[in-house]
């Protein structure tokens, strides 16, 4: 095939293929060569009506994103339609699906942290798109759509099936939805709607948690506890709650079960003794410290250093921050550090330099820290002063 897409965008290499297409790595000519993402669909060798039923997929996948703005959907800059072949262009995801990730772990269950802080982003991205006007029903949620990139930050991909939710809609046919992760409704009983893909997350979050792939017995969701005695006892409640067969019994919004995944996050946080208070990392943000404490511990997760299902060690040459423990294993899911706040300036971006050495090889991860001004307080004694000036004046 050609080399060169609408005279701008130089395909570099190939992704990955499917039944009726590819995902090719491209280069942007007009952006000084930003590498991008060539999602094709080929229409060449279907009968009429398939072709027919596939574009109008993709031109929905397309028309969709191409609205949407959010951290964990992946990015639309263009379509367009070439002979036989249609295209969207979007954001280059560096990272794997969920699907390899648990095919790696040949059935071992993921550890449960970092599999509720994926869980987590999703929810945000399931809430976005249901306070969508109108609603966004993604309809197609499992491993194989969901990329976890290498900073550990979840995007929702293929939205191929996705919908506009209507009201007076009352029924959707099986075809959309995979077999295990597709809700009850979707098997030709009723309407999707926001608890539909929560049904599909929480299905996701039961495969990762137990090792069992659904799909072998759709809708059979053994107590997860059952399979992993490890879990949480409120873990295998909100799973219990986002897998009821009754739409009504589940939670009604995304913003709810997140809410609820929190909660149990907080009580299963492995801390050192007298620690009570971390600062989460949030992938691809600077980690912003307390400008009042002079020690604060920030939990890190694996996949943001790039360890992620490896053993090794952490070390860091800057002697503000230290890895605790500095030792880690393939079950790891989060790494904490101590950071001597009272060590950096005030208004300053620092990025340690953390070397991780793995089974693998050794990795420098980048990683930045704030320390801010205390501008209310700042802000706060200069109005003071001026005060005291002016009644000294009088």
């Amino acid at each position: 095939m050609t080399r060169l897409l609408k005279y701008r965008y130089e395909i570099i290499g190939l992704l990955g293929t499917g039944g009726m297409g590819a995902v090719y790595k491209i280069a942007d000519r007009d952006r000084k060569g930003r590498v991008l993402a060539a999602k094709e669909l080929r229409s060449d060798g279907l009968s009429p009506v398939k072709a027919q039923e596939a574009l109008t997929q993709f031109q929905t996948e397309a028309r969709i994103l191409s609205r949407l703005k959010h951290p964990n959907l992946p990015k639309v800059y263009d379509y367009f339609s070439l002979p036989g072949r249609h295209y969207i262009i979007m954001e280059y995801v560096k990272g794997r699906t969920l699907e390899a990730f648990l095919r790696s772990r040949k059935g071992r269950p993921v550890d449960e942290r970092l599999a509720l802080s994926w869980a987590l982003q999703i929810c945000r991205a399931i809430q976005f798109l249901s306070v969508q006007k109108p609603p966004v029903v993604f309809r197609d949620l499992k491993p194989s759509n969901i990329m976890i990139e290498l900073d550990g930050k979840v995007k929702l991909i293929d939205f191929g099936i996705a919908r506009f939710f209507k009201e007076d809609k009352r029924e959707d046919t099986y075809v959309y939805g995979t077999p295990g992760y597709a809700a009850p409704e979707q098997y030709g009983t009723g309407q999707t709607n926001v608890r539909s893909d929560i049904f599909s997350l929480g299905a996701t979050l039961h495969h990762c948690l137990t090792g069992r792939d659904p799909s072998e017995r759709p809708l059979e969701f053994p107590d997860a506890r059952s399979l992993n005695p490890n879990l949480n006892k409120g873990t295998s409640r909100i799973l219990a709650k986002a897998l009821d067969r009754e739409m009504g019994r589940r939670y009604k919004t995304a913003l709810d079960m997140k809410r609820a995944l929190q909660s149990v996050l907080r009580n299963i946080e492995i801390l050192p003794r007298g620690v009570d208070n971390v600062i989460r990392a949030e992938p691809g943000k600077p980690i912003t410290l307390p400008w009042w404490k002079k020690t604060s511990w920030v939990s890190v997760p694996v996949m943001a250093l790039g360890c992620s299902g490896t053993t090794g060690t952490l070390s860091s040459d800057d002697r503000w921050l230290h890895p605790r423990p500095k030792a880690f294993n393939h079950g790891s899911s989060q790494l904490l550090f101590r950071v001597d706040g009272a060590k950096l300036r005030m208004g300053r971006e620092y990025r340690p330099r953390i070397t991780v050495r793995t089974d693998a090889g050794i990795l420098r991860p980048q990683l930045s820290f704030k320390r801010p001004w205390p501008w209310l307080l700042i802000e706060a004694a200069v109005i003071a002063a001026a005060i005291a000036g002016a009644l000294m004046t009088r």
